[in-house]
């Protein structure tokens, strides 16, 4: 299952060489069934960086809700 993020705060496109940068994606509250993960995974365009990390119901619980982005 795909889930799209509904907002992004500071979406970020490039970066330069040796900088770095902090994205933050909203989605609709949901949970995770037990037994299963969310794995989200980011791809360098026209490169060869992949970054995959994988997020568990427990990691969500703890998670805080956001009011309001600038």
């Amino acid at each position: 299952t795909i889930i799209e993020p509904v907002r992004a705060y500071n979406y970020v496109t490039s970066i330069k060489g040796k900088e770095s940068e902090s994205t933050v994606f909203a989605f609709q509250k949901f949970t995770i069934p037990d037994k299963k993960q969310l794995v989200v995974e980011l791809f360098e365009k026209d490169g060869g960086r992949h970054l995959r990390f994988v997020i568990k119901n427990g990691d969500l619980a703890k998670a805080r809700t956001i009011g309001r982005l600038q």
